[in-house]
């Protein structure tokens, strides 16, 4: 469980990268993102910046922020700087696809 009581994960629907498909991560702190070999979940794909987004406990659930990437972050299909996620947003960063899960 994680820091803010919420027990969720993140798991990859979609990636380019065959050992990452259909992985679950737990959030139980804070999950990074991006291409570089420090993140939590390291993505290949030249679309995706080195340090690209995080996810990062907050009262009640998560916090999903774009660390200035180049290429942006989407959640539903939509560009996002910062946001607050529910159970069932999909998040896609380059061409690897993640669904927020709550319980």
């Amino acid at each position: 469980m994680s820091p803010t009581g919420v027990k969720a994960t993140l798991h990859v629907i979609h990636a380019a990268d065959r050992p990452l498909q259909d992985r679950t991560y737990p959030l139980d702190g804070e999950v990074s993102i991006g291409r570089d070999e420090e993140n939590t979940l390291v993505l290949s794909s030249d679309q995706a910046s080195r340090r690209h987004a995080s996810i990062r406990p907050e009262a009640g659930g998560h916090l999903l922020a774009d660390l200035g990437s180049t290429n942006g972050t989407f959640v539903n299909s939509k560009a996002v700087k910062e946001r607050r996620l529910v159970h069932g947003d999909v998040i896609r960063i380059a061409s690897t696809v993640l669904k927020y899960v709550v319980g």
